[in-house]
């Protein structure tokens, strides 16, 4: 088997195919990236009858006049679990890229190391593949996991249901306040930009993500006031029934007093006094935006795979109503509905699990984050020591 350059469609052909594809391993990420600096590579490993066996997308950039180093991100398009495999196509790749005057590459390979449930319970350890790749002379660069909440589902009210109790209080109050999503067209981007960080490089992600095999979608939450004051009124309504019928019982002499009747009655009172105000909120929103207005953002990509959540933002005025969570929700009801089963929901922290992707009740994937691979171990070995390990 031999390792030959891919043309930019020919990679592209393959990348949509493969199992293991992603948005990362794609030419649209390797385009976006160029502005950084980088030059993109594809390599496959094929045998004497053209079929392709491995993959990858490199981002070369050169390091000291001719001598250059390569990041793949997410890892080679292979199946890693293949040792056979992946002990050629790494054998194959080093003898290619040392003819190009690489020291080294950088790859975060995309497995999963190891799996727990959301409350950070073993369910599953590969940690075996980290010793195939240490075997086969790549680094491992240690203490830099990463850690992903990743739900794969096929029903929606089976899914709705799995959720932690916070998460669906948090979409129930979303949809007492009138928030409705609907999804961004190219006439909304400037809108949507205004509730991310980093601008330019999302502006540019949505020009290149553009087609069905990668595709960069967004989606508002928008607060609809007419909405919120109605819900409340109803519901304070149909509280102060309940009210008046526990102070009833309270006044009526032939009836027990019981610890569980006070409560009910506290809780009732407690109630009415929330929901007037939630009334007074609205009111207060209204006379500012009568016809309502956007109050959060979130934006995915899609690769008739799975549904990966990219970034998010919302009105710092309107923190109290967690809207994303909502949005989040919609976008995964509509995406199950076109057949998707994986929602990628994005980097969590491993001392800041318990936060509201937590709430989905997904599987939390730690992913080994990166390995070297030298190409020229003299040059590799003298620039750790110049760079300290300094490069992305």
């Amino acid at each position: 088997m031999d390792i030959i350059e891919l043309t930019e469609l020919q990679f592209k052909n393959y990348s949509n195919l493969h199992s293991k594809k992603n948005y990362k391993q794609s030419v649209e990420y390797a385009t976006l990236e160029e502005s950084k600096g980088y030059k993109k590579l594809y390599l496959a490993l094929i045998d004497e009858s053209n079929n392709v066996h491995a993959a990858t997308m490199i981002l070369e950039k050169r390091l000291n006049g001719k001598f250059k180093y390569g990041y793949i991100p997410n890892g080679y398009l292979i199946d890693l679990y293949n040792y056979g495999l992946l002990e050629l196509f790494t054998t194959e790749l080093k003898a290619y890229l040392k003819n190009l005057n690489y020291i080294f590459i950088r790859l975060t390979p995309l497995f999963n190391y190891q799996v727990y449930n959301s409350d950070f319970i073993l369910k599953e350890n590969n940690s075996y593949i980290i010793n195939s790749l240490k075997k086969l002379n790549y680094n491992y660069l240690p203490n830099n996991s990463k850690y992903k909440m990743v739900l794969t589902t096929n029903n929606i009210n089976n899914t709705f249901a799995s959720f932690k109790r916070s998460l669906r209080r948090n979409i129930n109050d979303c949809l007492k306040k009138g928030i409705t999503v609907h999804q961004g067209t190219k006439d909304d981007l400037e809108k949507f930009l205004n509730f991310i960080e980093n601008k330019d490089y999302y502006k540019k992600m949505i020009e290149i993500f553009n087609n069905s095999n990668n595709n960069f979608e967004f989606y508002f939450g928008k607060l609809n006031p007419e909405t919120y004051i109605n819900n409340y009124r109803y519901l304070l309504k149909k509280e102060q029934i309940k009210n008046e019928q526990l102070n009833n019982k309270l006044k009526n002499p032939r009836i027990k007093k019981t610890n569980n009747l006070l409560t009910k009655k506290m809780t009732s009172d407690r109630l009415v006094t929330k929901y007037h105000n939630e009334i007074i909120n609205g009111t207060n929103i209204y006379k500012m935006y009568p016809q309502g207005l956007i109050i959060s953002a979130v934006g995915i990509i899609t690769n008739k795979k799975e549904v990966s959540f990219i970034t998010e933002g919302y009105d710092k005025n309107f923190s109290n109503i967690r809207s994303i969570s909502m949005i989040k929700w919609e976008i995964i009801k509509r995406h199950m509905q076109n057949g998707y089963k994986i929602f990628d929901l994005g980097m969590i922290g491993i001392n800041n699990i318990y936060n509201t992707k937590n709430g989905f009740n997904g599987n939390i994937i730690e992913y080994s984050n990166t390995f070297d691979l030298p190409i020229n171990d003299m040059f590799y070995k003298l620039y750790n020591y110049a760079k300290k390990d300094n490069i992305k």
